[in-house]
């Protein structure tokens, strides 16, 4: 806990006015020893987590500094060792109770048997000092560094919405159980578990936020328990014979159904107030019973829900009808069939034959409409992580765009912002269609100069964005998902407007210029999936590669289009080197240059790096360029068909505008494969309409009849509204599954004061 504790409380300032304290009276060492100590106020059960001793700091396995003991998992630096347990803290009576069950067992153990076996205590350390015990709700699982405080967080929301409140467990007997691996076995008392008992919930809960980390569950097979409950007393690195188990369990024997304080009639009981997680040496407490914080929350339960959870229903005919009812309030199928023979919930059973009675109240509130709580999880452990080596960035436009993002009002939120970047692009594109459909013009001068500045917009704003997060303290995932979705959509329309610029037309050319920065953008949305780091060298696509389009828009509207037919050679000379070949000529080879050599390279290298560090194979990898493969091939064969009849008609606006939602949905899918740690993704249905035209267009080849132009243009007319309605609706579904888990809203923000160190959306070191 964060805020600091109270050794014992005291009463408040009324009780103690009217009620003086006493006078202290001397009293002879005779008297002292004759007159018993007051009792003192018993201490917080969380001031034991103040004196936790620190780990022992070494990453080699010594088991004589254990007793014999082996660490059941091998230290690997990053992961973060996570137990999920119930501490209890003994009073006097149940010390004693049972340090004589394990001085009893001690003895039948070992004596004079001829393989006597030592058993350790669980009660005191090697000083002699009492220790707590422990009922186990999780095995030894283990955590990444970036999955700690994520996990956590769930953990305690799935506790408070379930609503367990605190309880008591009773003890049925002994027996012996053995570890995982069978290197270790206890004697343990077995907990008395009924079936609507708190403890099968807590575990299901438990359970289902470990496996949302890809955790394996405790007492779990095919979702059923299957063993019990327990609190280990003692333990051994020898496995009990038959003998030492029959002559324990004679010891041992208990009188009726429970096992009760030195063998009378008050049953041994276990108060549960809260739960334990310790991630690493970091203890963290969860208190049970925690109302909900807000009305709102309160709210989404209906009053016979509300009902439900605050009552305790035994198990009978009526308690399967109320059950029922409760599914139905919330839209639910009943997930099991009541039968009048169940146990009563007086009668304790063994958990290893039940099934944990899932909560009443469970987690569908904190699942999106369309994502998977187990995918949204991460998304409270994800940190954004990026590398941009550029000189020009980091020495010239940094200044510029921290200038920019000052220009920005609070409110605005940084998702709006990359927004209004992208409707500078969608002006030119519509401008683009009205003023120059042909893509070769000349249109006018100032139609150039628009794409330049509508593009140079675009790129402040998508550089602006995430300082306008920092600024405002309102950054997440969500704003990784949104920017770069957007970059996607932008890759076949800025470049639209390119190709414009330099009078290509709806030529192979013009083709290739239009759709080539489709390339580096999947590769790089490739490598971040796997490095999860965004890689940005010293000469990149979204710096220097948009300053040279800018530039090129520029020159068109200074000089007009016909500038790039003119001979390179009449220009800079080096007559030898460029002989007769203009831009135009060039300009193919410049770009599968820059992507060939510096792009895709570093992009493998990279990928490569991380997974061998990871120690997974690489082959593998080269499989997931598939949706690439399919979507290239599927734009060259239709478009370069010798049959098609898009480029004769001028129908590349709308080829690439449709193209602009098929590669988005693409790339997207991987982004957010990346922000919830899910396999890749290796196809999107709106690639399956692109190969379908491919093939419409070479039916020649294969003998049929060649489609004509008015069925090819309406087939790529119903892709653009086919390709329309299935991004939004999947982006939609996605945008609000996210909001709704994070609690936020993708284009409003409440405004808030920045963090400690931000200054333009930089840290003051950077900053500076």
């Amino acid at each position: 806990m964060a805020s600091a504790l109270p050794l014992v409380d005291y009463s408040d300032s009324d009780s103690d006015a009217a009620q003086p304290p006493a006078k202290i009276q001397k009293t002879t060492s005779k008297e002292t020893r004759s007159v018993p100590l007051p009792k003192l106020p018993p201490l917080p059960s969380r001031f034991h987590e103040l004196y936790v001793v620190p780990p022992r700091v070494g990453k080699e396995d010594d088991p004589s500094l254990h007793g014999g003991r082996k660490r059941s998992t091998p230290h690997v630096q990053g992961n973060w060792p996570t137990h999920v347990f119930v501490e209890w803290h003994l009073t006097r009576a149940e010390f004693d109770s049972l340090d004589n069950f394990y001085t009893s067992a001690a003895k039948a153990a070992g004596g004079a048997l001829a393989e006597p076996l030592q058993l350790e205590s669980h009660l005191k350390s090697d000083l002699g000092s009492e220790l707590p015990l422990h009922l186990s709700l999780s095995r030894p699982n283990v955590l990444r560094t970036e999955q700690r405080e994520g996990f956590l967080e769930t953990l305690k929301e799935r506790y408070r919405k379930a609503r367990v409140k605190p309880f008591t467990v009773e003890f049925t007997g002994f027996e012996w159980v053995g570890n995982y691996d069978s290197t270790r076995w206890f004697l343990v008392l077995k907990a008395a578990v009924a079936q609507n008992s708190e403890l099968p919930r807590l575990l299901d809960l438990t359970n289902r936020t470990f496996a949302a980390f890809k955790q394996p569950a405790l007492y779990t097979k095919n979702g059923n328990v299957t063993t019990g409950f327990h609190v280990s007393l003692a333990w051994s690195l020898t496995k009990p014979t038959a003998e030492i188990e029959k002559n324990v369990r004679s010891v041992l024997a208990i009188k009726g159904d429970r096992v009760t304080l030195n063998g009378g009639s008050t049953p041994i009981k276990m108060q549960v107030d809260n739960i334990k997680v310790k991630i690493g040496s970091t203890f963290h407490v969860v208190e049970l019973g925690i109302p909900l914080d807000t009305p709102e929350e309160e709210a989404t339960l209906s009053p016979a829900g509300r009902w439900l959870q605050s009552s305790f229903v035994p198990w009978s005919s009526s308690a399967c009808l109320t059950i029922s009812l409760h599914s139905l309030l919330h839209s639910r199928r009943p997930n099991q069939q009541c039968s009048p023979t169940m146990p009563n919930s007086t009668e304790w059973i063994d958990t290893r034959k039940i099934v944990p009675q899932k909560p009443v109240q469970d987690d569908s509130s904190k699942k999106g409409e369309f994502l998977a709580e187990d995918q949204l999880v991460h998304l409270k452990s994800y940190r954004y992580q990026s590398v941009d080596k550029s000189l020009i960035s980091n020495y010239i436009l940094k200044h510029y765009w921290n200038f920019m993002v000052e220009l920005l009002p609070r409110w605005l939120a940084p998702n709006a912002v990359t927004l209004v970047g992208f409707g500078f692009i969608m002006f030119n594109v519509i401008c683009l269609e009205i003023f120059m459909p042909d893509l070769v013009g000349p249109g006018p001068p100032w139609l150039y100069y628009s794409f330049a500045f509508g593009l140079w917009a675009y790129s402040t704003m998508d550089n602006i964005d995430g300082k306008q997060a920092r600024r405002t303290g309102s950054s997440s995932p969500l704003g990784e998902l949104f920017d770069h979705g957007i970059d996607s959509l932008n890759c076949t329309l800025a470049s639209l407007c390119e190709t414009a610029s330099m009078g290509l037309g709806p030529t192979k050319v013009g083709v290739f210029t239009a759709l080539v920065p489709c390339l580096p953008m999947f590769f790089s949305t490739w490598e971040t999936y796997h490095t999860h780091v965004l890689y940005l060298g010293y000469f990149n696509g979204p710096t220097e590669g948009l300053i040279i389009a800018c530039s090129l828009m520029i020159a068109s509207g200074y000089f007009g289009p016909d500038i790039w037919t003119h001979k390179v050679k009449h220009s800079v000379g080096h007559e030898w080197l460029f002989d007769d070949y203009s831009v135009r000529d060039l300009w193919v080879y410049i770009l599968i240059g820059s992507f060939l050599f510096a792009h895709l390279p570093f992009c493998i290298i990279n990928v490569v790096k991380a997974r061998r560090r990871q120690n997974l194979p690489v082959l593998p990898i080269f499989l997931e360029w598939a949706p690439m493969v399919a979507y290239t091939f599927g734009c060259g064969a239709w478009l370069y068909s010798p049959t098609t009849t898009l480029l004769e008609e001028n129908r590349l606006v709308l080829f690439c505008v449709t193209m602009s939602f098929v590669f988005g949905r693409m790339t997207t899918k991987i982004i957010l494969a990346h922000l919830t740690k899910q396999p890749f993704p290796y196809w999107t249905v709106l690639l399956t309409p692109l190969l379908g035209g491919a093939v419409l267009a070479n039916l020649p080849l294969v003998g049929l009849p060649r489609i004509s132009a008015f069925y090819e243009l309406w087939y790529l007319r119903g892709y653009f509204v086919f390709a329309v309605i299935i991004y939004f609706q999947w982006a939609i579904r996605v945008i609000n599954g996210i909001c709704g888990y994070l609690g936020i809203q993708c284009l409003r923000i409440t405004p808030k004061s920045p963090p400690a160190g931000v200054l333009n959306g930089a840290t003051k070191e950077r900053a500076a």
